[in-house]
């Protein structure tokens, strides 16, 4: 009996430690967000995942998700900071395809970044090649990604005082599809020398160093609507499943007769 108590008692402590998982929603209207780095109007985002992320410094950070098609859209928008330090704030993105949680980046681990009052964010790739220390390294963007950051104005939903935004459209192709991937974000307030992470036991100490993916929490499309089928493989499935049926029948009748 005692034995059994102790281990609820160390799964339960496991769970609270463990960040609560990202629900990531499926959403056409991204297909309508114009990437201007911010909120271009007030019901931009407004069809996406919500949430709230706040630290011990009053620093709150609201985060959007959804994908949609080939793509995983994010919009980062931490309101606290009132400081704009051009080209040095910076928020990443980082995604573990398969969500195995390696201690070193391997090469479905990406991580996606960009700088305040920028409109060309970088790629980064895992790339443990024989247990290297260095093991992320940047990467030809893909075509159709897209990492845009610049100053709030009056449209922002959830503060007035301008601050840093940034907007990301991750092509899902890079990492392949998956109704659970591994999932990182951070900002960085260059101000105050200061990085804000999810999950924030993931910590990260400058802008080349990538958290290790053994730390970073899980983002799920409960529904399974992420992986989707584009409409050629939802067209033949279809059609391979309606042969299948007819035959089944045409079987079973001829059985009955």
């Amino acid at each position: 009996m005692c034995i059994i108590s102790l281990i609820l008692f160390i799964s339960f402590e496991n769970i609270l430690a463990t960040s609560e998982p990202i629900l990531i929603t499926v959403s056409p209207s991204m297909e309508n967000v114009i990437f201007d780095g911010k909120w271009t109007n007030l019901s931009e985002w407004k069809q996406s995942s919500y949430n709230l992320y706040t630290f011990d410094d009053e620093m709150v950070i609201h985060l959007r998700t959804a994908h949609f098609g080939d793509y995983i859209y994010v919009f980062i928008d931490p309101v606290n900071d009132i400081t704009f330090d051009k080209n040095m704030d910076e928020a990443t993105v980082c995604i573990d395809g398969k969500n195995n949680k390696n201690k070193l980046h391997d090469t479905d681990d990406f991580c996606f970044s960009v700088l305040l009052e920028n409109n060309n964010g970088s790629v980064f790739q895992g790339n443990n090649l024989n247990g290297s220390m260095i093991s992320m390294k940047k990467i030809l963007n893909p075509d159709n990604f897209i990492a845009i950051s610049t100053i709030s104005d009056e449209n922002d939903r959830y503060s007035k005082t301008p601050h840093p935004s940034y907007e990301f459209k991750i092509p899902i192709g890079l990492f392949g599809r998956s109704d659970n991937y591994g999932f990182y974000i951070s900002v960085y307030d260059a101000s105050s020398e200061k990085f804000y992470s999810w999950p924030e036991n993931s910590t990260r100490e400058n802008p080349l160093n990538f958290p290790s993916p053994s730390t970073w929490g899980d983002i799920i499309s409960p529904d399974k609507s992420l992986p989707e089928m584009n409409l050629p493989t939802l067209i033949f499935s279809i059609m391979f499943l309606s042969i299948i049926l007819i035959q089944s029948k045409i079987k079973l009748g001829s059985f009955t007769k």
